[in-house]
């Protein structure tokens, strides 16, 4: 890679007025249609300023984009005495057609335990799947339906003290608060007016307060990213619109994350660049944004994760993961650093630094799922293989952290002449993450 350098910014657009994009979440018109009047002067509209051709003022410079690192240079078996890590297994489903998984976790007074929620394919429809499991992977609560679903993999989160999973069906974006309760059936609701989005242009996260917060092109002509709240979990929230990013021109991959201080957004741009911006609690943009990432790249599955120190931002270039600190107002704050080779990330917040899992080829054995410990210093040069190198893992894997435990679910394949999967829970203690 090279070092990034100076970019401008777009030509300004008139911005989505706030109001248009509260009353698009609720699914009324607007905007100066025949025989309707135009926004009043109270209305925050930004307009274009006397000379159309006016550029807004240059971002600033992209930072080093320079790769530090050799990345993961060992493996450590999670199984093997020497890690220390204390693993715990259960086969969490078998003869799986479908192979998306999703997890979230949570401290508890006992230690810690886990969510997970996947597809389960039936005669022309999907079955939302949601389950169970303690620090040890034992089941405290059996898998059950909890609704049905498009052909779109789940999202699950611990939010506060509730369990939020959401998914797309026919009737838009669906979310339901399941509980251990396997007698109760979790009501469902939903934004309908997300109802013809892709779900790839969807990117949600869950906030302190306990709602989602959610980054889409959805409201806008697809050139900048709305972000909005929805799934309250407590009385008197709703869902609200917060703002619409600036600096945005063709706006893909978004991730998203909620702090106690406000929101940020990350998307790739055509050319590959990470973009980002920042808002308040009260949805005010702070600063025009930032170039994270400058270079050019092939770059994918960008993700945020809300660390101690600020939100870590990971993405995959080519056949290799990536890592990048924020500061506070969503800027780089750190080296660009090397992970290492491998593919599908998934990331969970442990601290001041974060478990980043992957799949990656093993001493050999290809396509083996690894985790390891990646913060604002570097990267661990040590990952410990959470898969049992015996098969090769399937499709995207996901981590959480539960108080003293990390989990991972997975999928390999049945057998040799089966093309179903078998999924796998597995658990660890953090501590044998260096």
């Amino acid at each position: 890679m090279a070092t990034g350098s100076s970019v401008s910014s777009p030509v300004r657009k008139p911005r989505l007025v706030p109001a248009c994009l509260a009353a698009a979440l609720l699914g009324l018109a607007c905007g100066n249609k025949p025989g309707k009047p135009a926004p009043s002067a109270t209305e925050e509209v930004e307009q274009p300023s006397a000379s159309a051709s006016q550029l807004a003022p240059e971002l600033p410079p992209a930072a080093n984009d320079a790769p530090k690192g050799a990345g993961v240079t060992k493996h450590v078996a999670a199984t093997s005495k020497d890690a220390e890590c204390k693993p715990a297994t259960f086969e969490l489903a078998t003869y799986l057609l479908r192979g998306e998984l999703t997890l979230a976790g949570r401290s508890t007074d006992k230690g810690g335990e886990f969510a997970t929620s996947y597809l389960i394919l039936l005669q022309g429809k999907s079955q939302i799947a949601f389950a169970g499991y303690d620090g040890n992977a034992k089941r405290v609560s059996r898998d059950r339906g909890i609704g049905s679903a498009h052909e779109h993999a789940p999202h699950l989160f611990a939010t506060a003290d509730k369990w939020t999973v959401v998914w797309f069906d026919d009737d838009g974006l669906a979310y339901a608060h399941p509980t251990w309760d396997t007698t109760e059936k979790p009501p469902i609701e939903h934004m309908s007016t997300l109802k013809n989005v892709k779900p790839a242009d969807v990117a949600l996260a869950a906030t302190p307060e306990g709602p989602l917060v959610v980054a889409s092109p959805f409201g806008t002509e697809g050139d900048q990213l709305s972000l909005f709240l929805f799934a309250p979990i407590a009385e008197g929230q709703k869902k609200r619109a917060i703002g619409v990013t600036r600096i945005a021109k063709k706006p893909s991959s978004p991730a998203v994350l909620g702090d106690k201080t406000g929101y940020t957004a990350a998307w790739l741009e055509e050319d590959g660049q990470v973009l980002t911006a920042r808002f308040d609690l009260e949805g005010k943009e702070v600063g025009l944004g930032t170039i994270a990432v400058g270079t050019p790249g092939k770059r994918s599955r960008l993700s945020l994760t809300q660390l101690d120190g600020g939100p870590l931002l990971v993405w995959v270039d080519g056949d290799r993961i990536f890592s990048r600190m924020l500061d506070e107002g969503a800027k780089p704050n750190g080296d660009l650093w090397l992970i290492g080779k491998g593919s599908q990330p998934a990331v969970a917040p442990i601290g001041d630094s974060a478990v980043v899992t992957y799949i990656a080829e093993v001493d050999g054995v290809a396509d083996q799922l690894i985790a390891v410990r990646v913060g604002k210093g570097g990267v661990s040069e040590t990952a410990i293989r959470v898969s049992d190198a015996r098969t090769p893992v399937l499709d995207q894997p996901a981590a959480a952290v539960g108080g003293p435990r990390v989990a991972f679910v997975w999928t390999e394949k049945m057998g040799p002449a089966v093309s179903s999967k078998r999924a796998w829970i597995r658990t660890i203690d953090s501590a044998c993450l260096k």
